[in-house]
């Protein structure tokens, strides 16, 4: 019952630390509650230690929910927590609060331009230094 208890915590958790990852600002709690009841539909497998160390990480250090990423797309695409923030974005995108959020906006060329630039650094930069905190948190193991 505690366990039960404690994960349910944890989904909360997860699902508001994916919101402000998101953008930029915590989902109501029926959208935590969404997201906790698709991940009992959806993970019923057994999860994996490094899965369960990477997804325990973020629960303890919402800071590094963003290098996780970073590192998980390029270190294992497919693992448990990209599958989490992918699960808590598409909740987001169908919500009308949310939904502009994931609309494509207009812009000049120019910006576009220096737009990718930024972005693609800070992406690289997120990679590289989340590569370290994956291998940290791949070890935590808690």
């Amino acid at each position: 019952m505690r366990d039960d208890i404690e994960e349910l915590r944890g989904l909360e958790g997860e699902a508001r630390v994916f919101g402000r990852y998101l953008v930029g600002r915590e989902p109501p709690d029926e959208l935590v509650e969404r997201y906790r009841a698709a991940n009992a539909a959806i993970f019923t497998e057994p999860v994996g230690p490094e899965d369960a160390a990477l997804v325990a990480f973020v629960r303890r250090h919402a800071w590094s929910v963003s290098l996780l990423d970073a590192a998980s797309g390029l270190l294992r695409p497919g693992n448990l927590l990209r599958n989490k923030i992918l699960l808590m974005a598409a909740i987001l995108e169908t919500s009308p609060a949310f939904a502009d959020d994931f609309l494509p906006r207009n812009t000049g060329p120019l910006r576009l331009l220096l737009g990718v630039f930024a972005h693609g650094t800070v992406a690289v930069a997120r990679a590289v230094l989340g590569a370290v905190v994956y291998a940290a948190a791949i070890r935590s193991r808690a």
